[in-house]
């Protein structure tokens, strides 16, 4: 095709792929001879890996999965690298200009089903489209079951989230052994490939496990029937007149303590989980205070509970908030989250989901503050982070209590200090701090965030020592701008409670659903065609609950119920597939793997009976009856001899090739 052609090929392509890259084109290209040379090879590569499992008590039929599969490769003599091996993978990411040829052979190598094109110069890519042939690029990948995304964009925060978004609501276990590939000059790809190896659990972020989902469902359906709850709302018309100061128990707390007591009649003082241990014991008594795990919860509130009258003090919490919130607190907010099985089953409205209100109780309460239309937000003691393990919670907090049993994560992720010094978080609390930079920094409407807290800063936070901070006086009655905030709240509409129970519903919808997938996973025959990672991905309609709602119904919270832990099966099968060292092992292990994912399929549809199959929810078991200790690990995966050639063919020994390493 000569380069006229391919030029207008490539726009007709492109006006019915990819809408608003067209529309963005310019009216008058760039000479194709001023564009970069199209790349034959390309200049960067990275390979994406997803952490190896590690045994859950929440996921006693992963564990016993990943135990299987071990189990078979050892029995087999079925080495394993500790990276991804093959040329193999689901996920192509392209940056730059490459050759046609350059491009075609690369998707034939990696098989991709996705392919994804980062365009950051849109003039650039328009001068270069007489170079390389999208057009079929594209008819290869959609030959396989795939699709091409031209993603729009330099902003590699951006980019990360617009692919793990894809990856997330269609098939997240095709993230692991990504390729990126950067043609030509690409300055973008090293700081892309280390955001998207860094953000990488947002791809997995529809993978709730089961158990879980079972306690989402059994905490909904007594707190919802307890006949003393309102119903939160994302939208709020008015404005409170006085700031939002949210508490975290980050460790700075302790410094601010005496300010927040001084000043509190000056603002609206929103307490986050273990935070409210120690604002009673200081004398600040908070407005809000905000709940967001399923379990445990009244190891922290029970103590502060018996020491305190808390039932003034109204409660933010999702419904699928740990029960045990109830005894507590006189009035309830409710909240819901569309990713979870109790929002579809009791048809429960989109505006009672807090934008960006997870992961963490802090983001939960960020939101909520930002949804009530406090026109300034400071933060306390979200430190987001520790510079000591040992001391990374306020004291008075439950962490804080030697007998606790609380072991503290590990700090080794360095981000930047709110006030200039260096500051470790955690893998979790990294993304409770990105959630945080995000709802702040995108936020346009003119608020004034203010973070007191001497821990990781928050993009688009300024950073401000609570002795610099100099509120003012109230203009009414703090207690009135209160009871106006809860009264916008409606009262929870029981009338859409489901009645009776939709056990055999649910069980029924799980049990064909299983069957549908047992049937797909037996006819594969090339576990290096991909085509089933997109199709079973279909199956579980992951993208409903995510970026599309869920119908109401059982049927679709019977879905929502099973499908993650069905997506970590898949997520881990993918991963040891990823990893055989020969390609002749690929069709064995992937066959081990269906028999191991049945075996697991039968136990849950089992646990699904007996828990969700009756008139209620019964015999979900408690959290400390099922979780495994943290010192167990998996058996070491078989490895080739070090001495032995490499299986990868490349002729030198494997400790001095693939082994360097290990």
């Amino acid at each position: 095709m000569n380069r006229p052609s391919l030029r207008e090929a490539n726009r007709t392509f492109l006006q019915q792929a990819a809408p608003a890259l067209f529309k963005s084109l310019p009216a008058h290209p760039r000479s194709p001879g001023t564009a970069p040379k199209a790349a034959t090879a390309p200049r960067f590569t990275a390979r994406l890996s997803i952490d190896p499992p590690r045994p859950d008590g929440r996921e006693p039929y992963l564990t016993r999965f990943v135990e299987a599969v071990l189990a078979e490769a050892r029995a087999e003599d079925i080495p394993f690298f500790s990276g991804p091996s093959f040329t193999l993978s689901c996920s192509l990411v392209v940056l730059g200009p490459p050759q046609t040829e350059a491009l075609m052979r690369l998707i034939r190598e990696t098989r991709c089903i996705y392919l994804f094109v980062i365009v950051d110069d849109v003039d650039a890519f328009d001068a270069g489209l007489d170079q390389t042939d999208w057009t079929a690029a594209a008819a290869h990948v959609r030959r396989r079951g795939g699709e091409i995304f031209m993603i729009v964009s330099d902003d590699v925060v951006k980019i990360t989230g617009d692919v793990y978004t894809i990856l997330s609501s269609t098939a997240p276990w095709a993230l692991d052994a990504m390729v990126l590939a950067g043609f030509g000059a690409a300055p973008l790809a090293p700081p892309l490939a280390e955001t998207m190896g860094t953000l990488g659990y947002q791809a997995l972020s529809t993978l709730g496990p089961f158990y879980d989902n079972c306690l989402m469902l059994r905490n909904s359906e007594l707190n919802l029937r307890c006949g003393n709850a309102r119903t939160y709302r994302n939208r709020s018309n008015g404005r409170p007149g006085l700031p939002a100061w949210i508490v975290g128990s980050g460790p700075s707390l302790d410094a601010d303590l005496a300010f927040l007591k001084t000043h509190q009649d000056k603002a609206v003082v929103i307490s986050c989980g273990s935070a409210l241990a120690p604002l009673m014991a200081a004398g600040v008594r908070p407005d809000f205070h905000v709940e967001l795990e399923n379990v445990n919860v009244g190891v922290v509130l029970k103590p502060v509970a018996e020491a305190y009258d808390l039932s003034d003090i109204a409660l933010i919490a999702p419904v699928t908030v740990d029960p045990v919130t109830m005894n507590t607190f006189k009035c309830v907010v409710f909240s819901s989250r569309q990713s979870l099985p109790p929002h579809a089953l009791y048809n429960l409205d989109l505006t009672m989901q807090p934008i960006l209100g997870e992961p963490t109780v802090s983001n939960l309460a960020l939101a909520f503050a930002r949804e009530r239309n406090f026109q300034e937000i400071c933060l306390f003691g979200t430190d987001m982070g520790a510079r000591d393990a040992a001391r990374d919670h306020a004291a008075g907090t439950w962490h804080r209590d030697p007998d606790s049993g609380y072991k503290a994560p590990t700090y080794d992720i360095a981000v930047d200090g709110n006030f200039g010094d260096a500051c470790h978080t955690s893998r979790g609390l990294y993304q409770a701090l990105h959630t945080l930079s995000l709802a702040v920094s995108h936020d346009r409407s003119g608020r004034r965030y203010v973070n007191c807290s001497d821990g990781a800063a928050i993009t688009g936070a300024l950073a401000v020592r609570s002795s610099d901070l100099h509120p003012a006086p109230p203009p009414r009655a703090k207690s009135d701008i209160v009871a106006d905030i809860l009264d916008a709240f409606p009262p929870l509409d029981t009338s859409r409670l489901p009645h009776p129970w939709p056990g055999p519903v649910i069980t029924a919808t799980v049990e064909r659903q299983f069957n549908a997938l047992r049937s797909r996973l037996r006819t594969i025959r090339d576990f290096s065609d991909k085509a089933y990672v997109l199709e079973i991905g279909q199956m579980f309609r992951f993208v409903e609950g995510h970026i599309g709602e869920a119908p109401p119904g059982p049927e679709s919270a019977a879905n929502i119920l099973v499908r993650g832990t069905v997506g970590a099966h898949l997520l881990f099968m993918e991963y040891y597939l990823n990893r055989v060292t020969n390609p002749a092992h690929l069709a064995h292990m992937g066959q081990a793997c269906v028999r191991f994912i049945e075996t697991s399929l039968d136990a849950i549809l089992a646990d699904t009976k007996d828990r969700m199959g009756g008139d209620g929810v019964t015999n979900v078991p408690e959290f400390e009856d099922i979780r495994t200790s943290p010192d167990l690990r998996f058996p070491p995966a078989p490895a080739p001899a070090r001495n032995a050639p490499c299986p990868c063919g490349s002729g030198k020994r494997f400790k001095q090739c693939h082994g360097q390493a290990a």
